[in-house]
């Protein structure tokens, strides 16, 4: 080859080269249309270098531009969708650290019992439910707190409420409430009855749970429907399980409850194969709206040994669901009187 015909080759290869180079440059340089921008309102950041923007945009479901509405021109297109606030605030989605998601859900198709101010306010609204009960249906509830009631009924045992009042209104339904807690309950006469425990001189009739449990008796040594920690499990034993739509109705009504307060992140504290299963079937038909972080249950052993063969789940579902740690059961509530405490309790002298 002579020295002009090489250098007109190399002109031309690196004439290529170049055009090549730029035309990448160009097209890595072409705004990528976002899949979605939200816009046209204050829109809260938690970022003390930017605490307030106008536009967000999102790709691949994760944001990847935080700023005015002038920088997601450039990136809206034809298959971009816009949410306009129309002066709305926008905030980050709330991250519930530590809760109960089917608990919260079962709650919504229970009695809420959060707002009883009173003892006889709490035996009402059980009235009120077993009017509109069938004879033998369980009555079951949670939120009540002995401690936030702005009256206090007469007659108190160690602390708590006695039965009497709540059997008198529901002889013929087996009642269960929960303490706000968790850590106790509050059963009538016929849900002591179904469990074999109205009559602690009966033969066979548990009067003790061992330890980690109490049953809160009267001074004659009749219960009087409080069953503290473990000893809840004489009681609950007996309510009939969960169907599989009463569980789908729970997690609706989950999902629901978190999407009406902005709350998109849920740390599960404590659940079971069946939830585990319940969570993953939502998430692969796209009902799952929330990002579930679950714990496994500590007291479930068959449960953990599966788990621990297996290792962690990590992002199930496009990041919807993760299972990485373990709830451990190690004391009780204060609420409840069930914690161990180095002084007594104030509301019940002699008691640790």
């Amino acid at each position: 080859m002579t020295n002009l015909n090489y250098l007109r080759c190399s002109f031309l290869v690196r004439t290529l080269i170049c055009g090549i180079h730029c035309w990448f440059l160009t097209s890595c340089n072409q705004p990528q249309n976002y899949d979605l921008v939200i816009q046209n309102g204050p829109i809260y950041t938690v970022d003390p270098q930017l605490p307030i923007a106008t536009a967000v945009g999102i790709s691949g479901g994760k944001i990847v531009y935080v700023g005015d509405r002038t920088g997601v021109q450039k990136h809206i297109g034809e298959e971009t969708e816009i949410l306009d606030l129309m002066g709305k605030t926008m905030t980050p989605g709330w991250i519930e650290g530590h809760g109960h998601f089917m608990g919260m859900g079962y709650s919504k198709l229970e009695l809420d019992l959060r707002d009883a101010e009173s003892y006889q306010h709490l035996v009402e609204m059980v009235e009120t439910a077993v009017e509109q009960s069938q004879p033998g249906e369980w009555i079951l509830g949670r939120g009540w707190h002995q401690s936030k009631w702005s009256i206090l009924p007469d007659t108190m045992i160690k602390g708590f409420q006695t039965h009497q009042r709540l059997s008198a209104v529901s002889p013929d339904n087996p009642v269960y409430l929960r303490h706000a807690s968790g850590h106790a309950g509050f059963a009538n006469a016929k849900a002591m009855e179904i469990a074999g425990i109205t009559n602690f001189g009966q033969e066979g009739a548990p009067t003790e749970v061992g330890e980690g449990g109490e049953i809160i008796k009267d001074p004659l040594g009749n219960p009087t429907g409080i069953f503290n920690e473990v000893a809840m499990n004489l009681i609950t034993r007996h309510i009939p399980e969960n169907s599989e739509a009463t569980d789908h109705r729970a997690l609706e009504m989950a999902i629901s409850e978190c999407l009406a307060f902005g709350i998109t992140s849920f740390q599960d504290a404590g659940v079971d194969q069946n939830t585990i299963d319940l969570y993953r079937e939502a998430i692969d038909k796209g009902r799952m709206p929330v990002r579930m972080w679950v714990m496994l249950s500590g007291s479930d052993h068959e449960l953990l040994k599966n788990w621990f063969s297996s290792g962690p789940e990590i992002g199930y579902g496009n990041n919807l669901l993760t299972i990485r740690a373990i709830k451990m059961y190690m004391d009780g509530a204060l609420g409840s009187q069930g914690a161990w405490l180095l002084e007594e309790y104030k509301d019940r002298p002699a008691h640790f």
